[in-house]
């Protein structure tokens, strides 16, 4: 479904998000300005711009260290944060009730090249296997425009049924340690590519969707950098239908990698 932020309200958000629609919100100027925010700590970091760096034929370890510094960056930006609760504003949502992870930048290569910065292509996964947080909302939006063979992929058909996966036994401290473990835990499962829906998105869309789909990168023949958030409300469990634990074997809940818009205290 599409949208723009000013059709939208807090109840109707909701509600399609956990019965497992997906949502893609256009045309809206706090994202936009987020973007251009980031495009400039980009090329104040590479001095290079975004469109430029991805069309270069190979990335570097010094380009490895620089995204590093990046994520850094806007994980740590304040304004960015303010402008996207802002975002969210505009769409119904209370700041006070609202409590957001970091927002993160990902670069995902071509096929066969190496990947920039800790986050890594993402195999299938539900993101409640990692937090045991169910009323999870996702937000993903790139910082160009991409076609849907190097977007993202989610699998709606497994949206009420399990599948198997490895929860029980994935760390969140080995990830946080490690370089090469993976930064969710995720399915083995044979997926069929006709189940898998991807996007075209443009520069400025955000697409939405619960934490509770099954979803992965997607690895094109172009690269991509897009942004991330997850979203939660200490009140939707009361006031929505939320997803239920169907395959989840964490054994915490991330609390902590929520902190609320209004006062930053923890979920």
């Amino acid at each position: 479904l599409k949208n723009s932020p000013k059709n939208i309200n807090e109840k109707f958000f909701k509600e399609q998000i956990f019965k497992g629609k997906i949502l893609i919100i256009n045309s809206s100027n706090q994202i936009n300005e987020i973007l251009n925010l980031c495009e400039r700590y980009f090329f104040e970091t590479f001095d290079i711009s975004v469109k430029k760096f991805l069309k270069i034929e190979k990335t570097t370890v010094e380009h490895n260290r620089l995204f590093h510094i990046l994520q850094k960056r806007i994980k740590c930006c304040k304004s960015i944060r303010k402008k996207f609760t802002n975002f969210l504003e505009d769409l119904g949502l209370k700041p006070n009730q609202t409590y957001m992870d970091m927002i993160s930048i990902r670069f995902t290569p071509v096929k066969g090249r190496e990947c920039l910065g800790s986050l890594k292509p993402a195999k299938p996964h539900r993101d409640t296997w990692a937090s045991n947080i169910f009323n999870q909302i996702n937000l993903w939006f790139p910082i160009h425009n991409v076609k849907k063979e190097h977007s993202i992929y989610i699998i709606p058909k497994y949206f009420k049924k399990k599948v198997q996966n490895n929860s029980s036994s994935w760390s969140y401290s080995l990830h946080k340690s490690k370089n090469n473990y993976p930064s969710v835990p995720y399915t083995r499962a044979v997926l069929e590519e006709k189940d898998k829906i991807s996007f075209n998105l443009l520069k400025g869309d955000v697409l939405c969707f619960s934490g509770h789909h099954l979803h992965g990168s997607r690895i094109g023949f172009n690269r991509r950098i897009n942004l991330e958030t997850r979203i939660v409300n200490n009140q939707d469990c009361d006031s929505f239908d939320i997803p239920v634990n169907l395959d989840s074997h964490s054994k915490e809940k991330k609390y902590k990698w929520f902190r609320n818009l209004y006062s930053g205290k923890y979920y």
